[in-house]
């Protein structure tokens, strides 16, 4: 026991759990959040797997695509940082998740979707939804934790 470190009091267990406020914070740092989350430094087709994808931007300004939309070369379609996981096919803003995700591991007897739906401004269904999906997301699998 003498070897392990101890944390001050108020230090962030996790890098993930201290960038996740920020993102909450506007639409594209959420996005960034989620895909730096996801691929890191090497994005990737979620259909084909190929790392061989860009960023899709605006003609005239060259800023990114509204919808964060990226291509992939390889099969020649489009993707976003929802696709193959449990964020796919909502509408819901990914500042909402990020959000939701926040409250839901940074609470020690977990969170409602009232307060879901107080701090986040969505309807009472919508928060449900997403906590479904996130406690889906966090159960224990069949090859991982107990």
């Amino acid at each position: 026991m003498a070897n392990k470190k101890q944390r001050r009091v108020g230090e962030s267990q996790s890098e993930i759990i201290q960038s996740l406020p920020l993102a909450c914070s506007n639409e594209q740092a959420a996005v960034e959040f989620f895909e730096r989350m996801r691929w890191g430094e090497c994005p990737c087709c979620p259909r084909c797997g190929d790392t061989d994808v860009y960023q899709m931007r605006e003609r005239k300004t060259r800023e990114r695509n509204s919808r964060f939309l990226w291509r992939c070369r390889g099969c020649k379609k489009q993707f976003t940082v929802r696709i193959g996981t449990v964020l796919e096919d909502s509408p819901i803003p990914l500042r909402h998740w990020a959000f939701a995700f926040w409250a839901a591991s940074s609470s020690k007897k977990g969170v409602s979707a009232l307060e879901i739906q107080r701090q986040t401004g969505l309807s009472y269904r919508s928060a449900l939804f997403v906590l479904h999906r996130i406690r889906f997301a966090m159960a224990p699998t069949e090859n991982g934790p107990n």
